[in-house]
């Protein structure tokens, strides 16, 4: 499997990566440019790093790839009233319009043969299915995402591509430091994630499960 993976210097992505190469895919990274050198010092030859100066959408790919993975994402946690409107345009810029804009480009360009399987496969979260306090915006691309996989599966029913939506709950990552009043000890591990979301594109069964829901077990609160 050759695999492309977008946000490459989130926790997640790097816990796919590693998934990945383990089990013999070529992986291609693309990060922002300031981001790059971390990513090509983490991985070597091991992996090829593209970078973008600041939108993904500006990405060209020069190729086909078995399976696309869009895990770049903003999670800035405040009440809707506090925002900026440039925070609210880069939230959804980047978690909702350039995944679009990118599938859009792969679509057109590299159309998915018959009888060969392409894979999209986007990072929603429980917030696709619910609304939660102070993360109203997060919770509005999430929603977005979820209504773009089931118009795409849908709009792709007749082919072999299908489109996922892994939706899972805090994670140990960066972005999930940024909940203060959770114990991180409840939080998934990002390797868990990767190695579910590697398991569902790797199977050759014709058994499909476009949204994977990944929740937490436990949530712990810390006292106050």
């Amino acid at each position: 499997m050759n695999a492309l993976i977008f946000g490459a210097s989130g926790g997640l992505a790097r816990a796919l990566a590693d998934t990945l190469l383990a089990r013999g895919s070529r992986v291609d990274l693309v990060t922002r440019a300031r981001q790059r050198a971390d990513v090509e010092r983490r991985y070597g030859a091991a992996a090829r790093v593209f970078s973008v100066e600041e939108k993904y959408a500006e990405f060209e790919p020069a190729e086909a790839y078995d399976a696309c993975f869009f895990l770049q994402a903003l999670f800035c946690p405040e009440p809707l009233a506090s925002m900026e409107d440039d925070s609210i345009a880069a939230q959804i810029e980047v978690g909702l319009t350039d995944p679009i804009r990118i599938t859009r480009k792969l679509l057109s360009r590299y159309p998915p043969p018959g009888g060969q399987r392409r894979d999209y496969c986007y990072v929603g979260s429980t917030s696709a299915y619910a609304g939660f306090r102070n993360t109203s915006v997060y919770c509005a691309v999430k929603h977005g995402l979820l209504g773009f996989v089931r118009a795409m599966n849908d709009e792709y029913a007749q082919s072999d591509a299908r489109f996922w939506l892994f939706s899972m709950g805090t994670m140990n990552t960066e972005m999930g430091a940024k909940l203060k009043d959770q114990d991180p000890a409840s939080f998934l591990q990002p390797g868990d994630v990767a190695g579910r979301m590697a398991e569902a594109v790797f199977s050759a069964s014709n058994l499909f499960e476009p949204e994977v829901l990944i929740r937490r077990r436990t949530i712990r609160f810390l006292e106050k």
